[in-house]
């Protein structure tokens, strides 16, 4: 393949004669033979210009000098001979154009006459002329010079004859000289550009065998070497330099192609790597980046390549890694820094630069190498971590200050919950005050209250004048408004300690209303005022509720209704929104009424305890201000909302919103309404032997009437031990027993009776007391009672509540009902009686 090359490069070898190094090697050879050709022309010319005036400076001193020679030879010599002189010579020698005689001041004196020049004053005025006039007279020297006559170039020459007091100016015509000058110069040239160019085409035939061809052939193997991977040194290479550069070409591709494949693995390496690589030369100039570098900063390799850090900065002053370059250029030692830096585009990132200087042999700098990685990530973590810990030291500072508050605290916790456990005591002992307080209370007022209401009953129900029946209604009245405000008291009280639970059963909310409502007609009929009530359709029958808290708030709201309308009407209204799911829903109950009203800035505080719209209001209708404010805890205790909206003169409207579940498939029935009359028995009552359980004399007095009057037989026990004697001495279908009581209390006599196995032990108990609060009832059952009255109570509940319980003693076989058992003492007069042991005990005891 190399011979197929070299054969080519010899079919080639006429192209490098025309080739463009031939031409511009053949053309400045020329230029340079042409220009020497030029310079030897210049010399040549001045030379012959010399050669020329020369000549013609002799031509005319000639003719000076032969006049000169006649005056010094010839004694006679005078200007008419002088005059005959210059015109035979001006007119013999066409080359002259005039000969002058003048005198010392420049005025002809001769030879004007047959001069060729048409004007000769204009000439000899010419103050050059009379300068060289005067100087040669003065220096006694001759002067030519190169002139003008009248346009023709001419040379004029004076010499003064100072013995003759004469001057000779000669002028000789110059045109002849110059063309023979020019014809002369012509040649001369024509012969050299000749001679040069012969010896450019030597030369070039010479330098072409011995330097372009070799050249040439060279060129062309390096071309090829590019083509086949290396480089052959081309055949027939003259020795001497070219040969040798040939070789050298040869070891310097050999190495070029080694450096190549290590620089392409390293450019891989280079430009796989996501860090930045930039290479410097020992200037600092930028000669290699990689694509790391570039995608890294945003600069492209046209802005970095080539160029000095300082042009760099110039533009972009933020660029880390030539900044750090610039340092190292300065000192020359190496750089490994932690900076922020600037991409192109402005954003700031965290980076390390390594700057390392490259040493050749002789320890010079080479190059230098930038290496630039992204730490922005690691950095950030790192300032995160820091932050982090710094917040840690902060936790565990603010945590070690913390803990010894905490320690402080709780020592103080410590003292609070010793004094709170005192006060927990404290509270507990005034709350089990307040209760034993209210329960005295409740109890102490009940029983005079009983006597009261129970002998207003009993007057009343007797045949009596109509204005003692007046003033002993009042009596009655006056009495129930004291036990309203006792039981509202009492509501309060347990609404306060949170000790009032709602009883959940099946309600009917239709029959509650209605029964609410034919309770208070009579009171609305006694004002002449009307009392309508509407129940929606979508009322549902039958709901999950307390009836007795839902009825005292009706009372409630229907009673102050009556209470503050003098005229007019009251409306009483139920309906049902549906709620989201299935069986729930809102019961709305709404009471409006045409009364006196409500100021509005009486409305915030209308559901205060103890307030009321105006004190002029309980002095002229009365109350306590408690009844809507009971209503209210009653409300927010079944989880509903009370509201009122009312103008002054016009009427107030009341609504309840209650949330509620519908029961389905059960009937719902009103609770018992232990205040509301019984109806009365279709048959006349059995009389009943009654035992009383009581201690105060007026209610002694009081239940010995009632019982008169309803034909039973009333035995008297002041306490429980007589209750207990009274059983083993008689027999007794019912027993009304007192609570609080001196020796042995009610509940203390009830389990005494129940515990014994004596034909007495079933015996009926009615507990009849005045210790109504909430929970008694309950107390009373689980001690064995079958009944309850609270006091003062009414002799309709009463003979209801006796008829209920006697039912089941009353249709009991006659025999067995009229069992009596004969007294311990009589049956077996010897044997151990405890109960009476017990009995006997107690009475000593209490003295």
């Amino acid at each position: 393949m190399g011979n197929r090359i070299y054969s080519g490069i010899g079919g080639n070898a006429f192209r490098t004669l025309i080739g463009p190094t031939a031409r511009g090697l053949a053309l400045k050879m020329f230029a340079l033979l042409v220009l020497i050709s030029a310079i030897q022309s210049y010399v040549d010319y001045r030379h012959l210009r010399e050669m020329m005036f020369d000549h013609v400076a002799q031509r005319a001193a000639s003719v000076s000098d032969h006049l000169a020679m006649r005056s010094i030879l010839d004694d006679d010599f005078g200007i008419a001979e002088a005059s005959q002189a210059v015109a035979r010579e001006t007119r013999w020698h066409s080359d002259l154009l005039a000969v002058y005689l003048v005198d010392p001041s420049g005025r002809p004196l001769a030879g004007h006459g047959a001069a060729r020049i048409e004007d000769t004053n204009s000439f000899l005025a010419d103050p050059l002329i009379g300068d060289m006039i005067r100087r040669s007279f003065a220096e006694g020297i001759a002067a030519g010079f190169e002139t003008s006559a009248n346009g023709i170039d001419s040379w004029a020459h004076v010499a003064a004859l100072p013995d003759e007091g004469l001057a000779t100016i000669t002028v000789v015509d110059l045109r002849s000289s110059r063309a023979e000058l020019s014809a002369s110069l012509v040649s001369a040239v024509l012969r050299r550009i000749v001679t040069a160019a012969a010896v450019s085409v030597a030369l070039f035939v010479l330098l072409h065998r011995a330097v372009i061809g070799p050249i040439a052939r060279l060129a062309s193997a390096v071309r090829a070497s590019s083509a086949i991977g290396r480089f052959d040194v081309p055949s027939g290479m003259p020795k001497g330099e070219l040969g040798d550069l040939a070789e050298l070409f040869a070891r310097v591709f050999k190495r070029l192609q080694s450096s190549r494949g290590e620089n392409e693995q390293l450019a891989l390496v280079a430009n796989g790597t996501d860090a930045g690589v930039l290479i410097a030369d020992r200037d600092g100039r930028i000669v290699w980046s990689n694509a790391g570098y570039t995608a890294m900063t945003g600069f492209s390799q046209q802005e970095l390549e080539d160029r000095t850090p300082h042009e760099i900065l110039t533009e972009h002053a933020g660029a880390g890694a030539p900044a750090v370059l610039a340092e190292s250029i300065g000192d020359g030692e190496a750089r490994n820094v932690e900076t922020i830096g600037l991409t192109r585009e402005g954003k700031k990132y965290w980076a390390t630069i390594e700057v390392r200087p490259i040493r050749d042999t002789q320890g010079e700098i080479r190059n230098f190498i930038v290496i630039e990685n992204d730490i922005t990530e690691m950095k950030e973590t790192e300032i995160a971590l820091k932050r982090s810990r710094q917040e840690l030291q902060d936790r565990v500072h603010d945590l070690q200050v913390t803990y010894a508050q905490l320690e402080q605290e709780r020592a103080n916790l410590a003292r609070t919950a010793q004094d709170l456990s005192d006060a927990k005591e404290a509270a507990e002992n005034a709350n089990r005050a307040k209760s034993a307080f209210l329960a005295t209370m409740s109890h102490e007022l009940r029983t005079p209250m009983n006597g009261v209401i129970g002998i207003a009953d009993l007057l009343i129900s007797s045949e009596m004048p109509s204005a003692q029946r007046e003033r002993v209604e009042m009596i009655r009245e006056s009495g129930e408004c004291l036990l309203t405000i006792l039981n509202d008291i009492l509501d309060l009280s347990k609404l306060e300690a949170g000790r009032m639970m709602l009883e959940r059963a099946a309600v009917a909310p239709r029959e509650v209303v209605e029964t609410v409502v034919e309770v208070m007609r009579p009171n609305a009929e006694e004002k002449s005022l009307s009392l309508n009530v509407e129940i929606g359709d979508n009322v549902p029958e039958s709901i999950d509720g307390d009836a007795t808290r839902l009825r005292q708030i009706l009372f409630n709201l229907i009673g102050n209704a009556i209470k503050f309308t003098p005229e007019g009407h009251i409306d009483v209204s139920v309906d049902a929104i549906p709620g989201r799911e299935a069986d729930a829903m809102e019961l709305l109950f709404t009471v409006r009424d045409t009364g006196i009203g409500i100021p509005e800035a009486m409305l915030p505080s209308l559901f205060t305890r103890f307030q009321q719209a105006d004190s002029s209001i309980s002095r002229t209708y009365g109350g306590t201000g408690l009844g809507l404010a009971i209503a209210r805890e009653l409300t927010t205790l079944m989880n509903g909302v009370i509201s009122v909206e009312s103008r002054e003169g016009e009427g107030s409207t009341f609504r309840v919103r209650l949330p509620v579940h519908v029961v389905v498939d059960e009937t719902a029935a009103p609770a018992p309404q232990p205040q509301e009359p019984a109806p009365e028995a279709t048959d006349e009552p059995c009389p009943l032997r009654v035992l009383l359980a009581e201690d105060q004399p007026v209610n002694q007095k009081l239940m010995m009437a009632v019982m008169e009057r309803l034909g039973h037989d009333l035995t008297i026990a002041e306490n429980g031990v007589e209750v207990i004697r009274k059983l083993r001495e008689s027999s007794f279908d019912l027993i009304l027993m007192d609570i609080q009581m001196p020796l042995m209390d009610g509940i203390q006599a009830t389990k005494v009776i129940r515990s014994f196995d004596e034909p007495w032990h079933d015996v009926p108990i009615v507990a009849v007391t005045a210790h109504a609060m909430d929970g008694h009832r309950e107390v009373y059952m689980a001690a064995g009672m079958n009944g309850f009255v609270s006091k003062p109570f009414k002799i309709d509940l009463l003979v209801a509540e006796m008829e209920r319980t006697t039912r089941r003693r009353v249709s009991a076989p006659a025999g067995k009902a009229e069992t009596v058992t004969a007294p311990a003492a009589e049956a077996a007069p010897d044997a151990a009686d405890p109960l009476a042991d017990m009995l006997n005990e107690l009475e000593r005891m209490a003295g």
